[in-house]
């Protein structure tokens, strides 16, 4: 469930349960300081971008913006995301899991595992507080949702305090432009797998990984801030290492096809601050790899 969460669930996730957030730099000396890394690219007629990368859930106490990151955002005037998290966004999200997220009428989630997995689900279930009246009527897929959210939080990772809620937050207050990569029907689509039986196989298998949120994010989160896009690249790899049609269709696809968008924006004579998942950044099938690669000039690691 995390390797998900990191690329796509935080995400959407977040929808649900975040409010709007504050741009602020922070003076407290016990925060903790984080350095991430941009990417600036000049298109062909004056046009400029930042590009970002985002952890879409973090530590409340991150202090992840440097006067440099301070200076690209208020320097930009069109901010461009994921996909929308406004109000009018979450309700298309809650109408979306209300027609796909529940069994059939006389169906039991707990019943379709076998029972050397109930108890770990029964633990599961408990842990994070959730309602077993209400989840064994749920499809896995939205408990795995509930399941990796509650335990990320009780971990102290928060998604009002992730860069998505942050930026978008200012960019409202500050009447910028928002623009958007993807729309949530498409990034539902993604999130919901087609076939029933892969669905409950990687519940059951989720189960035993709950509970272990923060060793897997810990080593994300570190390699986040301190700058070091190798480490992070190297990590997803790992991630997705037996799972390759997953990376190339949450990750290498989608790469492609904003590559593309970013470049459209390009031709326009604005400045843009862009900000996508970390994921997507990293390695040779990230975004400014793939700008380099078109002949745009990319000024980062």
């Amino acid at each position: 469930m995390v390797r998900i969460c990191a690329v796509l669930f935080a995400l959407l996730g977040a929808l649900i349960f975040a409010g709007p957030a504050a741009l602020a730099e922070p003076a407290n000396p016990e925060i903790m300081p984080a350095h991430p890394v941009m990417w600036h690219i000049k298109g062909p007629h004056g046009g400029q971008a930042t590009l970002f990368g985002s952890l879409h859930m973090l530590p409340a106490n991150t202090d992840w913006l440097t006067p440099d990151i301070l200076h690209a955002v208020n320097h930009s005037d069109v901010f461009v995301f994921e996909v929308a998290t406004d109000p009018q966004s979450r309700t298309v999200l809650d109408n979306l899991i209300d027609a796909h997220g529940k069994l059939p009428d006389g169906e039991s989630l707990r019943a379709m595992l076998p029972p050397e997995s109930q108890s770990d689900y029964d633990a599961a279930i408990a842990t994070a507080h959730l309602s077993p009246a209400i989840t064994d009527h749920e499809q896995p897929w939205l408990v795995s949702l509930q399941l990796t959210l509650a335990d990320s939080m009780n971990k102290n990772y928060y998604p009002d305090a992730g860069v998505d809620y942050v930026l978008m937050s200012w960019a409202n207050r500050h009447d910028r432009t928002v623009r958007y990569l993807e729309t949530i029907d498409q990034q539902f689509q993604m999130l919901v797998p087609a076939d029933n039986h892969m669905r409950l196989d990687l519940f059951e298998s989720g189960l035993k990984r709950v509970g272990q949120t923060q060793n897997e994010l810990d080593p994300l989160i570190s390699a986040w801030c301190q700058g070091d896009e190798q480490k992070l690249g190297a990590l997803m790899d790992v991630s997705f290492a037996s799972d390759p049609e997953a990376k190339k269709a949450l990750v290498t696809d989608r790469n492609k096809k904003w590559a593309a968008q970013i470049e459209k924006m390009l031709g326009d004579y604005r400045s843009f601050f862009i900000t996508v998942g970390a994921a997507h950044l990293a390695g040779p099938d990230g975004v400014p790899a793939l700008l380099r690669a078109d002949g745009y000039e990319v000024d980062g690691p």
